[in-house]
């Protein structure tokens, strides 16, 4: 077997079953049958019907599985993937979007465009980093269950680490693409994915596990892809094809306008880059009696008579995935909460949002009846 169809061959492989775990770990996320409110890209899609979500649902994993087999079905899973994906906008989770265009790089056998997608996610996850809270608040937290085990002189490499950690991954990101650094980038990546797995794993802070076999694949791809390869940055970059070139404007050019508040957060890698929207609801404790359990158990008492819904421990907790963080995602959750109020000032939409490029971080407050007028 040719080396490139080799490589496509375990990449196909590897990318299906970190999907398929990733899917069957998150499997409410693609359902209908949920109290988390779906939002669609068109606002007049209705949600697919019981019992034909689990159907849609059940073919999309085998019409997965059945990739591993042959590239030829690849067109039937991405129809489905997009159709999943346009009913619920949350469904578009950083992994599902990197196996989604990996597998049509497959598909068009196209390795490099697949090199470029692996070497634009570490880069630009970086650079997201490269920002205080990040090195202040999230690093420091994924150092934690290394911290414990070292003596309290160790603390003092808190901050250097976290200063050094998103210029570390985005130099891999570049590195890749290089003949000359190609090899110690390899080691940091798997050094850097065994780090993370560490420190979110059971052992670790035992959190987000829909990502654990997510860092798998990454690391599997990582080697597939650039092991003992000889292609030139220039080759990765500007391959031929159509395909090629949407994958260098969707991971090497549009995740620049994240910065500036033009592209959505995740599409970028940004998860855990502690530089994100978050969404708070607050809600008049009258209404607590007439929410669904489903919903009640997320919500938190502030003072006797107001209580608050945090939306990413809702997500994270019914759908075993973060809130995907944009703005429309938030009021849409929270218009599904207006729906048990009496009057538009029992429930307010609190919205601290990230800051970009022009923009620092800024709060907005929004009531049912200015939501339902947006």
């Amino acid at each position: 077997m040719p080396d490139t169809a080799r490589r496509l061959l375990y990449l196909r492989v590897a990318i299906v079953a970190g999907a398929i775990l990733g899917m069957a770990l998150s499997h409410k996320l693609w359902l209908s049958a949920r109290d988390y409110p779906l939002t669609p890209v068109f606002p007049f899609l209705k949600p697919i019907p019981h019992p034909f979500d689990y159907i849609l649902f059940g073919a999309t994993l085998l019409a997965l599985a059945l990739c591993a087999l042959t590239p030829r079905l690849i067109p039937i899973f991405a129809t489905l993937a997009i159709m999943l994906a346009v009913c619920d906008q949350s469904r578009l989770q950083p992994w599902f979007y990197e196996y989604f265009f990996l597998l049509l790089g497959v598909a068009f056998a196209s390795p490099n465009a697949c090199r470029l997608i692996v070497a634009g996610i570490y880069f630009w996850s970086g650079v997201q980093k490269l920002n205080a809270g990040f090195i202040y608040t999230g690093f420091p937290w994924l150092l934690e269950p290394f911290l414990r085990h070292l003596p309290s002189s160790a603390q003092a490499l808190v901050h250097p680490l976290s200063v050094a950690a998103p210029f570390i991954e985005l130099w891999i990101g570049i590195a890749l693409l290089s003949r000359k650094f190609r090899t110690p980038a390899i080691a940091l990546a798997l050094a850097m994915h065994v780090f993370i797995l560490m420190s979110l794993g059971p052992l670790g802070q035992n959190y987000n596990y829909v990502v654990w076999p997510w860092n798998i694949a990454m690391a599997a791809a990582v080697v597939i892809l650039f092991w003992k390869t000889v292609e030139s940055a220039r080759q990765t970059l500007f391959g031929e094809g159509a395909f090629q070139v949407a994958v260098l404007l969707l991971f090497g050019v549009a995740p620049l306008f994240s910065f500036f508040g033009f592209w959505d957060h995740y599409l970028p890698s940004a998860m855990y880059a502690s530089n994100e929207n978050h969404g708070l609801i607050y809600i008049n404790d009258k209404i607590f009696d007439r929410l669904p359990d489903g919903i009640a158990d997320y919500v938190r008492v502030e003072t006797p008579e107001l209580d608050s819904i945090d939306i990413g421990e809702w997500s994270a907790n019914e759908l075993n995935v973060p809130p995907y963080p944009e703005v429309r995602i938030y009021k849409n959750v929270a218009r599904k909460i207006c729906e048990y109020a009496d009057a538009p000032t029992q429930v307010r939409l609190s919205i601290v949002s990230k800051s970009t490029i022009g923009s620092r971080i800024t709060g907005a407050s929004y009531t049912c009846a200015a939501l339902k007028n947006q």
